[in-house]
């Protein structure tokens, strides 16, 4: 259901933030150096299995770059949630001025499900590819 939305909350605003801090990092820091190329997943360091999250920073990497293809590659979710913080950020933006043409969009059962159902593919896909 799609109702006006008022002023945006002080977690609307974090979260816009947070995202836009997340998109400005992944332009400006190098992929294959040093403070980037220092982290490794724990999950898949000890299982050789990787984690839900597993190529995120490459998918950020390469959607600031508008590389879609190759995010997607790296990890779907990661894409995804890049866009997510992107468009996240124009709306808190547009609620923020106060314009009377952004919406707010309530979570539904059906987002829900679909959220939970997006994330046991993104894993599925994520663990075939790392088994290769």
């Amino acid at each position: 259901m799609i109702a006006r939305a008022g002023p945006p909350s002080v977690h609307a605003l974090a979260l816009a933030a947070i995202g836009c801090g997340l998109l400005a990092a992944a332009l400006l820091l190098p992929l294959d150096s040093p403070p980037l190329s220092l982290l490794v997943c724990p999950l898949r360091a000890a299982t050789r299995l990787p984690c839900l999250s597993c190529g995120f920073t490459h998918a950020f990497h390469f959607a600031v770059r508008g590389q879609f293809a190759r995010a997607f590659e790296a990890n779907p979710l990661g894409l995804a949630l890049a866009f997510a913080a992107a468009v996240h950020a124009v709306w808190t933006s547009l609620r923020l001025c106060g314009l009377p043409w952004a919406p707010r969009l309530k979570a539904t059962a059906g987002l829900r499900w679909a959220a939970m159902s997006a994330l046991a593919a993104n894993w599925a896909f994520v663990a075939l590819r790392g088994m290769r």
